[in-house]
């Protein structure tokens, strides 16, 4: 009796180490799935021929200066920086997504460069010409637009800054906007956040990762996975990027934009961003638009509502 209860315990205790590395191997399957970037592959197609044009101008670089900050974790972070007219102290800093550069927000960053306003394009934490090995979803982003802010400031302390992001672009800005910023920082443009990425990913997760994985495993589970090794090799936890949180501190006045046929962040998030903000703000529903491609589906509908916004919060005509 003895013999096979000593069986039975050594039993349970090779069975908890499977299922404890079977554990570990998920998480770290779905971190290096979601959490370390990958280059663009320069054969894609861009969604529409405004962002394609945009993705050539801003790949091009003509006149372009480069910049680079020290993060506060010890990164350089790299930057294209797009001179305006010499009078001019606007300042346009536009951010890109998962998994892109710099380039995709060139249709947006040559709007505001074509009005006279300088421009400023980082390569996110890991993506580009930035260092960094993992991506953070907004939450070390936020304190890296912090440093980008600072740095206009020193260059020109009459700045008027703009932030202007899309997808996780937009949740780095909401994230910053919800901390402190310069006074320079005027106003924010959050073109198809997530609300958070805990959300987003369980959205994403419940789609199609667990379809290669081969697992019939139900999104919170997966996320929960990913979340421990997510603390465990980035150090910092998932649930604190929420940008639905930094809203209802913010007091930047916000644009809200968001594509009606978004399938890859909800529709439905743009709403509860909207209704959690306690700032100044507005917000601009894109018919037709799937997921951060607004911009080039209407470009009239959208350049009206971002001048409408901005001439209420940047009035006066430089």
């Amino acid at each position: 009796m003895k013999r096979k209860t000593t069986f039975g315990l050594l039993g349970l205790v090779a069975a908890g180490a499977g299922v404890a590395g079977g554990w570990a191997a998920l998480g770290n399957y779905l971190y290096d799935r979601c959490m370390i970037p990958v280059a663009r592959d320069p054969e894609e197609e861009e969604v529409n021929p405004v962002q394609a044009g945009g993705r050539l101008w801003a790949r091009d670089r003509e006149g372009f200066r480069e910049a680079t900050i020290q993060a506060m974790d010890g990164l350089i972070l790299w930057a294209a920086l797009v001179p305006g007219r010499s009078d001019c102290h606007r300042w346009a800093v536009c951010v890109h997504g998962y998994q892109d550069t710099h380039e995709s927000m060139g249709a947006i960053a040559k709007h505001y460069n074509d009005l006279g306003w300088n421009v400023l394009l980082p390569d996110q934490r890991g993506h580009g010409k930035s260092e960094g090995d993992y991506v953070g979803w907004g939450y070390d982003e936020r304190l890296d637009l912090l440093g980008w802010t600072n740095y206009i400031v020193r260059r020109d302390p009459e700045a008027e800054i703009l932030l202007h992001g899309v997808s996780m672009g937009a949740a780095s800005v909401l994230m910053a906007t919800g901390g402190v910023l310069p006074q320079q920082v005027k106003a924010a443009i959050a073109d198809c956040s997530y609300t958070t990425i805990e959300a987003e990913m369980r959205y994403i997760l419940g789609r199609w990762i667990d379809k290669p994985i081969g697992l019939p495993l139900p999104a919170g589970v997966l996320f929960a996975a990913l979340r421990k090794t997510v603390m465990r090799r980035a150090g910092f936890d998932l649930r604190d990027c929420a940008p639905i949180e930094a809203v209802a501190q913010s007091k930047t006045p916000t644009l809200f934009v968001h594509g009606v046929e978004d399938d890859f962040v909800p529709a439905a998030m743009m709403g509860k961003l909207y209704q959690a903000a306690r700032c100044p703000k507005s917000f601009l529903w894109m018919p037709g638009a799937g997921h951060a491609a607004s911009v080039g589906s209407d470009q009239g509908l959208y350049w009206k509502a971002v001048d409408t916004f901005l001439q209420d919060h940047l009035p006066d005509e430089i």
